[in-house]
């Protein structure tokens, strides 16, 4: 129990006490920053961000791999980032009700998955 002036309260009656004294309109500021309204948006938010960061971690395993071997190369991985972080913004901006982002994602996202289907339908030897 918590005291909240004089009176002792239950965890979900103190936030309720919370919630009622804050002012109107008035969201936290982690709410605030990521322009969500509630906490199932945190779960769109990680998977937007998770996407985000898989699309450009695809860029430096691109440059590593073009600077061990000293010219411009794109490894598997590149590709399969590139699939997995496009689909999760896709799903994102789905959420988010952004057509831009769609439309921008859902492009690149039928390259990515042909030129998968160009590396795993040649035989093994043939593949970097």
């Amino acid at each position: 129990r918590y005291r909240f002036g004089e009176t002792h309260l239950t965890p979900g009656e103190f936030a309720e006490q919370l919630k009622e004294r804050r002012p109107e309109g008035s969201r936290g500021r982690v709410y605030s920053i990521l322009n969500i309204t509630g906490t199932a948006g945190f779960f769109w938010i990680t998977l937007g961000l998770l996407g985000q960061v898989l699309f450009t971690g695809r860029m430096i395993i691109q440059w590593i791999a073009s600077e061990k071997l000293k010219r411009s190369v794109i490894p598997n991985a590149f590709w399969w980032m590139s699939l997995g972080g496009a689909t999760m913004l896709i799903i994102y901006f789905v959420w988010r009700v952004d057509i831009v982002g769609i439309i921008g994602q859902s492009t690149g996202w039928f390259i990515y998955m042909r030129n998968l289907w160009f590396i795993h339908s040649r035989p093994a030897e043939h593949r970097s």
